[in-house]
């Protein structure tokens, strides 16, 4: 994502000077942004005082940390558990398998087991 040219403390102070009764076009022109832009700021950050957009940002860059400790963790867990599912008997070995094997139409491999009487013939 492109970094924005104003920081979040001087949105929440232009988000705070419309609320007070400034007109929007003068302080979009102002600060040399569009309406549209104003507006998405508006929607992000609401009503926050300065006090809140720097705890907003706070928690966000902490929640992009705890994503990033997420991703590593998980890797580590799936390449711990990748030797010990080669270990497991592969699929085509059990009978069951075999048995579904020889079913050709879409949908055949529904039709077989405890739910057989849910699907229609096709």
């Amino acid at each position: 994502m492109r970094r924005s040219r104003h920081t979040d403390q001087e949105m929440a102070f232009l988000l705070k000077e419309a609320a007070d009764g400034g007109a929007i076009p003068e302080i979009c022109a102002a600060a040399h942004i569009s309406i549209g832009t104003f507006y998405r700021w508006r929607r992000r950050l609401g009503g926050l005082p300065p006090k809140g957009v720097e705890r907003l940002s706070r928690i966000e860059r902490e929640n992009e940390s705890l994503r990033g400790e997420v991703l590593r963790l998980r890797s580590a867990l799936l390449a711990l558990s990748a030797p010990a599912a080669d270990s497991r008997r592969p699929l085509a070995a059990k009978p069951e398998a075999r048995a579904t094997a020889s079913v050709h139409h879409r949908g055949g491999a529904a039709c077989v087991g405890r739910f057989a009487f849910v699907r229609t013939a096709n």
